[in-house]
């Protein structure tokens, strides 16, 4: 079997082709927006050579990060909102923490100057209609079909391309919204149509609300996008189901993108973790960080227990989404990263140079330093040979750029200004990883760094060692630039189906048992749908609990089988059991009592069999790859040293110590001193110190 993944990111697009003899081979070309099919189609063509490759594919895989950029940019639909008369307040409210949601720490102090997102949908274009739906799903208004024509009619004539439906307690009773949408379609037969009870059938008002009006507001942008893609692809000679990478893991056929454009917020992240697990699973690391270190972002997520952490909330230019997600937290520390001087301080971030102009050794026009710069200053990175030589730097430009941005009004040395943004820049990385385990009841001495992406194995084996886990592994060597996208290209198919219905505890295992068994059916449907078999599909149970009274829940997992009182005794345990990781020991309180608040299955079917070629490991004697030695400049040292250089003739079973440096065609990996690297039977570079371990 083979397959192919595109994970398009801000800054390159990467492609991960598995070929159906296990071996993999890696392309990777700048992005290009705002058209990013572009992009695909230039890596598609540095992959083909004239083979035509996409002809034998089984499958072809892509994370797009379309949908992200639309939000952030504001460039999606112009879409209309309709709800229940008296609540059309709701979005343009929000809940107070939309001032705050997702934003970083620095943003946060400066919260006299924080606001609302720009709105999606301004107030002139959220419609009311006259209808009511109570608690328990009884009708207590009916649909008043005059209101709702006239509501769709003002909303065509101001021109919208999409329009967002969410009336009151929908999820408990989907009739009005069904009627809504049949009303819409016959007045403007073709519009994108977005209903919360088929999105987010879930409790929180606000909530269902954003869910489904960012839906509207992405979906026409992404199905057209994947459109043409999907036309491009096929005059290529396509012949295999385009499919696209979810937030939550796993794929989808890009016919369902319209229903389900939400879901791909976060794609391209998501491609990574579920790389982490599947290499996971071979190499036996049941608990990972994966921490990917792009052109514009560093990304940062779980693998615990062998399983990604999945969330049930995400956000998005501060609005909060009911989007299952894979738990992966962003800061703006990639390659990218601008470093800037502030009142005689050096920083780094958050802000990035992008794609277009990128950073100043790209020699696009770029002018403000960067993380890539310093690398190419300190010589780590090889400026003939980025990219395997096939996209060329310019080191005087980034001198240039240091030097005037930072070492002359800082006054230092242009070497320690480059050495102090590589420094800041590790440490941004390793807080955001003591935020993702320390914070959350986890010990990173408990877990294995995977880093991965463009800039990962250039900054992987310092927060690494800062953070004192029991190994940094560089994945599959050249490939971890693109671990991304093989994620995708060895992803099975997912759908996530859901419910909100209260109850306290104790929970009755009949009601319980009948949810589940109804959310299973949609489940297993929606994936016959796609052309999967039963035999093959794999379902999660997953309930919402929370103490009485709380805001929010934790998502707990229930056993398989039939539903009865042991199996949800064991699952309040559970939720105990992790409620106490998250907030401490001796927070939980059970005598205040039990919420379930949602149901949730996640569906999965296998459709592939995707493996890695292994091979024997050989002498451990690395001379064969050396290219030579170079005089570079290691800070914990604070001096030039020569160090050994290593290349593309790398192989299984070499091992050396630090200071080195490997330079793949499509990453470069750095081994510290006092660190000992070892290539295993993979390809992986797997980094500890001297004496075993790297704490």
């Amino acid at each position: 079997m083979s397959t192919i993944g595109v994970d398009t990111g801000g800054t390159f697009t990467d492609l991960v082709y598995m070929r159906d003899d296990g071996q993999i081979e890696v392309a990777k070309r700048p992005s290009t927006p705002p058209d990013f099919s572009v992009g695909v189609m230039d890596v598609v063509e540095a992959i083909d050579k004239g083979r035509n490759v996409l002809g034998g594919l089984d499958y072809f895989y892509h994370g797009t990060t379309v949908a992200t950029n639309a939000m952030i940019t504001g460039s999606g639909a112009r879409i209309g909102f309709i709800t229940t008369a008296g609540h059309r307040d709701v979005l343009p409210m929000m809940r107070i923490i939309g001032r705050s949601a997702g934003k970083s720490e620095i943003e946060l102090k400066q919260y006299s100057y924080s606001d609302k997102p720009a709105p999606i949908v301004p107030k002139s274009r959220i419609k009311e209609v006259h209808e009511r739906i109570d608690y328990k799903g009884a009708v207590v208004v009916p649909l008043n079909e005059a209101s709702a024509r006239k509501a769709v009619r003002e909303l065509l004539a101001d021109g919208v391309q999409a329009i967002g439906v969410c009336f009151l307690w929908s999820f408990k009773n989907r009739g009005h919204e069904r009627r809504m949408r049949e009303i819409i379609v016959e007045e403007a037969p073709g519009l994108h149509v977005s209903i919360s009870s088929d999105i987010v059938p879930a409790m929180k008002e606000y909530e269902r609300s954003a869910t489904t009006a960012v839906n509207a507001h992405v979906a026409p942008l992404l199905t057209s996008y994947l459109s043409k893609l999907q036309d491009a692809l096929r005059k290529r000679g396509l012949g295999s189901p385009l499919l696209v990478m979810q937030s939550m893991g796993g794929a989808m056929r890009a016919a369902d993108s319209e229903r389900r454009s939400v879901n791909t917020l976060a794609s391209g992240p998501a491609g990574g973790i579920v790389a982490a697990k599947f290499l996971g699973n071979l190499l036996g690391h049941r608990n990972i960080i994966g921490a990917d270190v792009g052109g514009t972002s560093f990304d940062v997520g779980l693998v615990v227990d062998g399983e990604p952490i999945i969330t049930s909330t995400s956000t998005v230019n501060q609005y909060t989404l009911l989007a299952p997600t894979i738990d992966i937290v962003s800061i703006g520390a990639g390659g990218g990263s601008i470093a800037w001087a502030d009142l005689g301080r050096l920083k780094v971030g958050p802000h990035s140079a992008g794609a277009d102009p990128g950073p100043a050794c790209y020699g696009r026009g770029g002018v403000q330093p960067t993380v890539t710069d310093a690398d190419i200053v300190l010589g780590y990175i090889d400026p003939d040979y980025f990219l395997g030589g096939d996209f060329k730097l310019n080191r005087a430009l980034a001198f240039k750029a240091i030097e005037e941005k930072i070492a002359r009004p800082l006054g230092m040395s242009v070497r320690d200004a480059a050495s102090g943004i590589i420094e800041i820049a590790n440490h941004h990385m390793s807080d955001l990883i003591r935020k993702m385990t320390i914070e959350r009841g986890y010990d990173p001495r408990d877990f294995v760094v995977y880093g991965f992406g463009g800039a990962g194995p250039l900054h992987g084996g310092a927060f690494g060692r800062e953070l004192g886990v029991k190994e940094v592994i560089f994945p599959l060597g050249n490939i971890s630039s693109a671990f991304s996208a093989l994620g995708l290209a060895v992803s099975d198919l997912t759908t996530v189906t859901q419910l909100s219905d209260y109850a306290l505890a104790p929970f009755d295992a009949a009601i319980v048992g009948k949810h589940f068994e109804a959310l299973e059916k949609e489940a297993v449907e929606s994936l016959k749908g796609g052309g999967a078999k039963r035999g093959k599909i794999t379902l999660q149970r997953i309930l919402e609990l929370r103490y009485k009274g709380q805001t929010h829940q934790v998502d707990t997992p229930v056993g398989g089988g039939a539903i009865t009182s042991k199996t949800l005794e064991a699952t309040i345990k559970e939720f105990e059991r992790r409620y106490e990781r998250l907030y401490g020991r001796g927070s939980g309180f059970r005598e205040a009592g039990i919420e379930l608040v949602t149901y949730r299955v996640l569906g999965t079917t296998h459709i592939q069999d995707a493996h890695l070629q292994k091979l024997a490991e050989g002498d451990s004697d690395p001379a064969p790859a050396r290219l030579g030695v170079e005089k570079l400049y290691w800070r914990e040292l604070k001096q030039e040293v020569e160090t050994a250089i290593y290349g593309g003739k790398i192989k299984p079973g070499m091992a050396f110590d630090g200071p080195a440096v490997i330079r793949f065609e499509a990453t470069t990996a750095l081994i510290h001193p006092g660190q000992h690297a070892r290539i295993d039977s993979y390809g992986n570079v797997r980094i500890a110190n001297k004496s075993g371990t790297s704490r």
